[in-house]
């Protein structure tokens, strides 16, 4: 048989094996079919006469995917063991006790990997993650990601595909703008999007008549993302039971210190050192104008105070909202206090249908109020102040963007509290924020909100 054709049938094997566990088959249906294939494959080389030497590379491709297979079998041991565990009662964040291990595994391989004096161990935590049938990801000295399994002086484990899923889906639950922003991957240190701002002039020329041509308003939005980083220790002491804890506080501690900024940032921004020089909803709105009555975006509230703030102001900004933008994404986004301490009072003052609807939305996890759905972020005002921006009606979709730059990179280290006996944990991520949807002076965006008086 030709090498060409040899190595095909050999590729074809690892082919319909890794098939068979994608698709989830029985560990001995799968052994089964190794068996049976591996056994055509070795009686065709054979019967073939070829020099073996001349398949050396092929073979060793083939050796590679088994090793690979291999390991994937293992892991859907321990998929099979981590189901078993969630239906004994797991709640944890991740999505199973198997993932909230391997994520605390992957921290301590960062660190280990750079501790001669510790190489057992560090072994032990090595065969641990090969037994899950997780490869780690490395930072090397030079700050760039490999794939091995050595030690790489200087550097630290990375979370893989799986724990970074995780770890952004617990971004979403805890921040509010992540959740409800159109997210824009970006693959350069800056991305600029197009975005098309107004309408043609139409004309009805009649026969023979002409059409001025017109060019579309396309305004460009640039996002320019930064890094925001957080650090934590924990003890050396940690023995393999504390293992599934140690993730869950880890990456729970991170997602909601990232998920936080990213709120900080996207509701309040105004471009200062203190929201990273993020400009945000709340700086973008009070950019348009200096007087606030000129902001199309904004209704201003029948006073300063909180008390005297007037169901009708909130149906005014219902009205404020563009048409476009009214998809059914619409929500209000206001501080948990705010809710209920001012909306919910207004309308139970009412009575009627706002009072009723309010009472039913109360009851479900969705609150309610004139018809769309709140949102409660806890960077929101809670305390009243002049001319302050205390609730949004607002498509984010429509009207923010969050540019994200990779997932969440993780990073160990036991040089930062040696004395202690602990070991440091960075985690970063790289986001932009542009809060675009915000009107002008002559119409309104798909971003808008209630403003206190002035004074």
């Amino acid at each position: 048989m030709p090498q060409q054709t040899l190595e095909q049938q050999l590729k074809e094997t690892a082919d319909l094996i890794e098939k068979a566990v994608k698709d989830k088959a029985s560990i001995t249906e799968v052994r089964a079919l190794i068996e049976e294939r591996t056994k055509d494959d070795r009686e065709r080389i054979a019967k073939s006469g070829t020099d073996i030497g001349n398949l050396n590379s092929g073979l060793a491709e083939t050796k590679e995917a088994m090793a690979t297979i291999q390991k994937q079998l293992r892991r859907i041991n321990q998929v099979e063991h981590s189901e078993l565990s969630i239906r004994g009662g797991y709640n944890g964040r991740f999505s199973s006790p198997r993932e909230a291990k391997t994520f605390a595994l992957l921290v301590m391989a960062g660190v280990l990997a750079n501790e001669p004096t510790m190489k057992d161990r560090f072994d032990q935590v090595r065969k641990s993650l090969d037994d899950l049938g997780v490869e780690p990801y490395w930072v090397g000295a030079d700050g760039k990601k490999t794939m091995t399994g050595t030690s790489q002086t200087g550097g630290g484990a990375l979370v893989t595909i799986e724990q970074s899923a995780t770890i952004i889906k617990l971004l979403e639950e805890y921040g509010k703008f992540r959740a409800n922003a159109a997210i824009m991957p970006m693959a350069a240190g800056s991305t600029l999007v197009p975005k098309i701002d107004g309408l043609l002039t139409v004309y009805c020329p009649g026969e023979g008549g002409t059409v001025t041509p017109g060019d579309p308003a396309i305004a460009t939005i640039s996002l320019v993302p930064k890094t925001l980083s957080a650090l934590t220790a924990f003890s050396m002491e940690l023995e393999e039971d504390s293992l599934v804890g140690l993730g869950e506080l880890l990456a729970d501690l991170f997602a909601r210190s990232f998920a936080y900024s990213e709120d900080l940032c996207g509701f309040l921004g105004n471009g200062t050192s203190t929201y990273f020089n993020f400009t945000g909803i709340t700086g973008a709105l009070l950019a348009v104008s200096a007087t606030i009555a000129n902001i199309k975006s904004l209704v201003v509230g029948a006073g300063n105070a909180y008390s005297e703030l007037t169901l009708a102001n909130f149906s005014s900004v219902v009205g404020t909202l563009p048409d476009f933008a009214d998809n059914g994404e619409a929500k209000w986004y206001v501080h948990r206090y705010f809710y209920y301490t001012v909306m919910v009072g207004l309308a139970l003052a009412a009575g009627g249908a706002s009072a009723t609807e309010v009472i039913i939305g109360a009851g479900q996890k969705q609150k309610l109020f004139l018809g769309y759905p709140v949102e409660f972020t806890h960077v929101m005002p809670r305390a009243e102040a002049n001319s302050q921006i205390c609730a949004l009606l607002a498509n984010l979709r429509q009207g923010a963007l969050l540019g994200t730059r990779g997932g969440i990179e993780f990073a160990t280290s036991d040089h930062r509290y040696f004395d202690q006996g602990l070991i440091a944990v960075r985690g970063r991520v790289r986001v932009a924020i542009n809060a675009h949807g915000v009107g002008d002076t002559a119409k309104a965006g798909p971003i808008c909100g209630l403003i206190t008086a002035a004074s």
